[in-house]
């Protein structure tokens, strides 16, 4: 409506004159100078602008009032106009943005008239104003009119509606540098930021390939900086990461930034180690910056949530969580709970390996509780993890020598005293476990600079006699190596101590399988030096699909890894005396003595251990390992096997029986290419092998022919590898069979079950197995890993075997007359009183195999007596090399009788039975 106020005589405000309608068409398409009411509006303008309205200025301005949104020019102010049309004038000659505000003297609505360059105009620019000025202005966007009058620039008016409350008196330039910012392009503000920064322009480059959706999300400063860490990324270093926090999270809330050159990472891969980190993934989204094929990268960007609930310390700039993040990117350190440490703890990967690996040899020390419960319980008190850390800081770091005997008493008293406040018992007693282990460690490498760079993995020495809850008996000392290719531990039960290390396939338990050889060992070794060693290595990384050679070579590489790692804490021997390795803090005396041998898996590694020692100028030189091309090849010689067969002949010979000339069913664990399985399976051209079982076949002959049969088992030993199923089948007698133990179901001949003692002919791979161990034979020959025979008394639990828990038999069941263990553990101790005490002949298997370790044992003496004068130059290692092979048979001569002479007490112990009972208790009470 249109109001007209009227007023008394006196001048007085009497009312309101209100002529409802609507202007006609003319109203708005007529000159304002045909119109009264505008027209008296148009003379005034004109008049105080001083311009002649004949001239260029004044026509320009009559212009101005003419395109002047009709509306508001009946409604607008006279001074208001004419500021309005003034600034409208001075953008003919200076186009730019322009925002001209009037706001209603009632509050009910703002008019605002926004000039914007008419290219970079567009529905999007317009909504993002109207959005931006209904905010400011706290009112709704009622109408817009756009316009787009001569000149480079758009018009569009705005009316904002208001509901009530006061207008707010937003500055001018205030409103038209943020319409600055919406109607400026990316690319100008892209421009506009490097210069301002001074970028390369290869960054600038880079950021303007960013899509859509990332210039919706970003500004172009952040992009300049995202730019920048794209272009450190390749195919080589494909990834780089950035923690930051948006302005509105709240501080147990952050963001994160991973960049991933040529492919995107798949939310399979990043959320998991997100969550160890402690963080919750609340949303993500992916940009993918295109450009050449080989040069894409993806951008994630993900909102995080502390899950513990506390605050997300970012005064770092994300330092701490990006290398918790890259470490277990890289494979550096395992993913899982312990990582949580670095969000609870403020703990580095590297300090966090440390209770990681203190954590595993709790699990490999038989502690109940889980590894994830165990992270748990150290996220559950950070503090006391954090005290635990300092404390292995104190005992063995650069500075234990000196103050750190004082702080390692005051933190381990903070740490006892904070124990009082932990509720849970299973929480205390891992803390407890946690510092029982750090003050019973004597030495690390974890201080020595470029441990990773030599290739070697963290390693812990223990007194474990000094530690908690270990299942007996306890070495004297043992390393832990602990890393992100191997695991493994070595146990030696006294200053002068040898044995095999061995490549174990037990992750969750290789120390209890070391442990239960090195009981066998300290047996073994009381024919050389006083007592035995043992070791055993997990490798972590082997790519299982990549077939036999890649798997060789990466299990290789973690030997090399795993005896480096034992070296790097081991004292060595100069021409001085002692020499103690550098960097490392020592709790312990002199300990220089360190030799390895051979083992399962480990046959073919001792140049490979010797080429490691001489890299460390260690003292032993080629004696470390024995075995190697310049020592005695136990596979080449048979040793093993021999020593072995050399009690299987006695059992026989106490039989009356000679299995050198007399025919023998033999059955078995191993195969021909296996050391101890397949020289034993030569030693005798007597032997009828009726069966054999390895980790991959199933081998039944039901009848062999014996000559034909040893010829063939010649030719496969022979072989650089093999299986069962090189073997040729031709040559099997009736019946036979050669079949792989991944089938779900085997369908035998009948004279295949009959030879094995199996009842049916259709049975599962651990039925046959079992029923093998269990044939009616007169051998049962061992030469494969496993324990397979326990007393009937004895659990599978017992046996600390689980991987041949279900083919494992009773010794009972055993029905041949005689056990053979040419390798370690085939059957339990019990087990091998109950098959005695059934009838049935054997030894242990510490008397059994012992010509092994005898004859490197040997080697060993026979290099380190040989070694001052090859120091002396008196002697050259060709010409010992040379002394070493001329003296082959002799040593083999001298082995095999300590195996024999073994052997011939036993069985004049045996005869003596009782007469001699009290000597051997005192014996067995001195030993224990």
């Amino acid at each position: 409506y249109v109001g007209v106020k009227t007023y008394t005589a006196k001048g007085a405000l009497a009312g309101e004159l209100r002529i409802v309608g609507l202007f006609t068409s003319t109203a708005y398409t007529r000159s304002v100078m045909k119109i009264p009411y505008l027209r008296s509006k148009a003379e005034t303008i004109i008049a105080k602008s001083g311009f002649n309205p004949n001239d260029h200025s004044g026509k320009a301005l009559i212009n101005v009032l003419e395109s002047y949104p009709r509306d508001e020019f009946f409604q607008v102010p006279v001074p208001v106009l004419r500021k309005h049309a003034n600034a409208i004038l001075g953008l003919v000659e200076r186009p730019r943005i322009r925002a001209l505000v009037r706001a209603d003297q009632f509050d009910r609505f703002v008019s605002i008239l926004v000039f914007v360059p008419r290219d970079r105009y567009d529905s999007v620019v317009r909504e993002k104003i109207g959005a931006y000025l209904k905010t400011v202005f706290e009112g709704r966007l009622s109408a817009y009119y756009p316009a787009f009058p001569e000149g480079g620039l758009a018009r569009v008016h705005f009316i904002i509606g208001r509901s009530g409350g006061k207008t707010p008196k937003i500055e001018q330039s205030t409103i038209e540098a943020a319409i600055r910012d919406i109607v400026r392009t990316w690319q100008d503000a892209l421009s506009e930021a490097a210069e301002a920064a001074g970028s390369d322009p290869a960054l600038k480059a880079i950021a303007a390939r960013f899509p859509e959706s990332y210039r919706d999300s970003f500004s172009a400063a952040v992009a300049l900086a995202d730019a920048g860490r794209i272009a450190k990324i390749s195919a080589d270093n494909p990834i780089a990461i950035d923690y930051y926090r948006h302005a509105d999270q709240k501080p147990n809330q952050a963001a994160l930034k991973i960049y991933h050159h040529g492919s995107p990472v798949a939310l399979s891969r990043r959320v998991p180690v997100l969550e160890n980190i402690g963080f919750r993934v609340i949303s993500e989204r992916t940009f993918e910056v295109a450009g050449d094929p080989a040069a894409t990268v993806f951008i994630h960007d993900m909102e995080l949530e502390n899950s513990f609930g506390n605050p997300i310390n970012l005064a770092d700039g994300g330092a701490l969580f990006e290398d918790a993040f890259l470490s277990v990117w890289r494979g550096d350190v395992d993913n899982d709970g312990y990582n949580g440490l670095a969000q609870t703890a403020g703990l580095w990967s590297g300090e966090i390996t440390i209770l990681r690996a203190y954590g595993r040899y709790l699990q490999q020390a038989g502690i109940p509780q889980s590894q994830d419960f165990i992270a748990a319980a150290l996220n559950r008190y950070p503090e006391i993890a954090r005290g635990l850390h300092s404390l292995f800081v104190a005992r063995l770091g650069p500075a234990a020598e000196g103050d750190g005997a004082v702080a390692a008493k005051h933190l381990k008293a903070k740490i006892r005293d904070a124990l009082e406040e932990v509720p849970n018992i299973d929480d205390d007693t891992i803390i407890r476990r946690y510092l029982n282990l750090i003050e019973a460690s004597l030495r690390t490498n974890h201080f020595v600079a470029d441990t990773k760079a030599k290739g070697q993995s963290l390693a812990i020495k223990l007194d474990s006699q000094a530690v908690e809850g270990l299942p007996a008996p306890r070495p004297w000392r043992e390393i832990f190596v602990y890393g992100s290719e191997v695991e493994g531990v070595h146990l030696r039960f006294g200053p002068v101590a040898r044995g095999g290390l061995r490549w174990s396939d037990r992750a969750q338990d290789y120390r209890t399988e070391v442990l239960g050889l090195v009981k066998a060992q300290q047996v073994k070794n009381a024919v050389i030096v006083p007592v035995g060693a043992k070791g055993g290595f997990y490798p972590k990384k082997l790519p299982m699909s990549a077939g036999r050679d890649a798997i060789f070579e990466a299990g290789t590489s973690a030997y090399k890894n795993f005896v480096s790692s034992l070296l790097s804490i081991t004292d060595n021997i100069g021409v001085d005396g002692v020499i103690p390795p550098a960097g490392v803090v020592r709790r312990d005396p002199d300990d220089p003595y360190f030799v390895v041998a051979a083992d399962k898996g480990t046959a073919t590694f001792s140049d490979t251990a010797n080429a490691i020692s001489e890299k460390h100028h260690f003292w032993l030189d080629d004696a470390f390992a024995s075995g190697g091309s310049a020592g005695y090849d136990h596979k080449k010689m048979g040793i093993t096997a021999k020593g072995a067969w050399e009690a299987v002949k006695r059992h026989f010979r106490e039989m009356n029986r000679n299995i050198q000339a007399e025919p023998f069913s033999v059955v078995g664990v191993g195969d021909m290419s296996g050391d101890v399985f397949g020289n034993g399976m030569l030693l005798s051209p007597a032997i009828r092998l009726i069966a054999a079982f390895d980790h991959r076949d199933i081998f039944i002959d039901p009848d062999p022919d014996m000559a034909a049969s040893l010829a063939e088992r010649q030719r496969m030993f022979a072989l650089p590898r093999s299986s069962w199923q090189d073997y040729d089948k031709s040559k099997l007698s009736e019946g036979g069979v050669i079949v792989s133990r991944n089938q779900k179901s085997i369908t035998l001949p009948q004279a295949a079950a009959a030879a094995i003692g199996l009842a049916k002919t259709t049975a599962t791979p651990v039925e046959i197995m079992s029923a093998i161990l269990k044939a009616p034979v007169d051998l049962l020959w061992f030469g494969g890993i496993g324990t397979y025979v326990r007393a009937s008394g004895e659990s599978n639990q017992d046996v600390g075997d689980r991987a041949n828990d279900a083919i494992r038999v009773t010794a009972l069941d055993v029905r041949a007359k005689v056990i053979g263990e040419g390798a370690n553990l085939g059957v339990t101790q019990r087990a091998r009183i109950e098959f005695g005490m059934n009838g049935g002949r054997c030894n242990s298997d510490a008397i059994d195999n012992s010509g092994g370790v005898n004859c490197s044992d040997v080697e060993v003496n026979i290099k380190i007596a040989l070694a001052s004068a090859m120091r002396k130059g008196s002697l050259t290692r060709p010409a010992r090399n040379k002394l070493l092979a001329e003296m082959t048979d002799e040593v083999s001569a001298l082995v095999l009788f300590n195996n024999y002479q073994q052997t011939l007490a036993l069985s004049l112990a045996r005869k003596r039975r009782l007469a001699d009972i009290a000597h051997q208790a005192r014996f067995m009470t001195a030993l224990e």
